[in-house]
């Protein structure tokens, strides 16, 4: 499953519960509509290759001090296809080795993500000696979108509805796959996303408000049973116990450089929730950090609970069947 980025991540979670600035706004749509267009990307891949096709999303890769991310690569045949994903809009032409975009050049090629990735990809290969040849194939997801390619390019440009039938060709024309460890040789280079170098704790003017938000309607205002919580705007209905870690969680995301402590997470979810249950709740579902410390803490992962519980989703499922036993 393709996860969301950390910026994306975070700013959706920060945005519950304060004011984006512009440019916090215009990051988090940008966010969002790229995440779209890859997970459509990613659908109509799947369909089509029906898993038979060694495939990775989301590679980040270090190699030489230099950082790179990868949308997609994808093995059909001896062939790495080094897949790039814009969910771009508008008229976009290509001349005389420029890009255009509704008539106005652009100040940087939408070739140069590509480019760069591709460049280093073979040089991992090359100082591994791993023969394979890399296509390079950029992948254009917004149905409104007008591509004008005017002249060679060396990157095989589609749009999505067009990718779908290139694709499928060449599943069809495709012979064995052959024995190249690509995928292993990348294994070493392979390297946690990027995160932001400081976290919310740098936000000295801001403030958040506190509490436990519904995943419903995002209010803040829950009658408070003794096994559930119950959302008085929209009527939704939640464990207690996954509310107080979903909580957490969230709070590990916009404090991802921070570890989990009582005392900063007692001033996160407010003064209408119980300490001694939260502090339950971090023993059972949380590693406990034993510094040489008066402070007890807990290790933050510094992402949101789909994530971060990922493995434990079928408990939280059965959680929210068995709601109102014993209310």
């Amino acid at each position: 499953m393709r996860k969301k980025s950390f910026d994306q991540k975070y700013l959706e979670t920060l945005s519950k519960r304060t004011s984006l600035n512009v440019r916090e706004q215009k990051q988090l749509q940008s966010c969002q509509k790229g995440f779209e267009g890859e997970c459509r990307t990613d659908k109509v891949t799947a369909q089509v290759t029906k898993g038979l096709f060694l495939c990775l999303d989301d590679v980040n890769l270090v190699f030489d001090d230099q950082r790179i991310q990868i949308d997609k690569l994808l093995q059909i045949g001896n062939r790495l296809y080094l897949i790039d994903i814009k969910n771009y809009h508008g008229h976009y032409t290509f001349h005389d080795r420029t890009w255009y975009c509704n008539g106005k050049p652009l100040t940087q090629s939408i070739f140069g993500q590509i480019d760069r990735a591709h460049d280093i990809l073979a040089r991992i290969f090359a100082e591994n000696h791993v023969n394979i040849e890399i296509v390079k194939v950029l992948v254009f997801t917004d149905y409104e979108v007008v591509l004008d390619i005017q002249e060679e390019t060396g990157v095989v440009v589609k749009y999505l509805w067009d990718f779908c039938g290139w694709l499928q060709k060449l599943c069809t024309e495709s012979g064995q796959r052959g024995s190249i460890p690509w995928k292993e040789c990348l294994e070493s280079y392979t390297v946690t996303p990027y995160r932001p170098v400081k976290d919310f704790s740098s936000e000295m003017t801001r403030k958040l408000t506190p509490g436990i938000i519904c995943p419903n309607c995002n209010g803040f205002e829950w009658q408070q049973h003794r096994y559930y919580l119950c959302c008085q705007h929209c009527g939704y209905c939640e464990p207690k116990e996954t509310a107080y870690v979903r909580t957490i969680c969230e709070y590990g995301t916009l404090f991802f450089k921070k570890t989990l402590t009582i005392c900063e997470l007692m001033k996160f979810l407010g003064q209408n929730y119980s300490r001694s249950y939260l502090e339950r709740v971090l023993l059972k579902h949380f590693q406990s950090l034993k510094f040489k410390s008066k402070q007890f803490c807990y290790q933050n992962n510094g992402i949101e609970f789909e994530y971060w519980f990922s493995d434990r989703k079928k408990y939280f499922d059965k959680l929210q069947k068995r709601i109102h036993w014993g209310s």
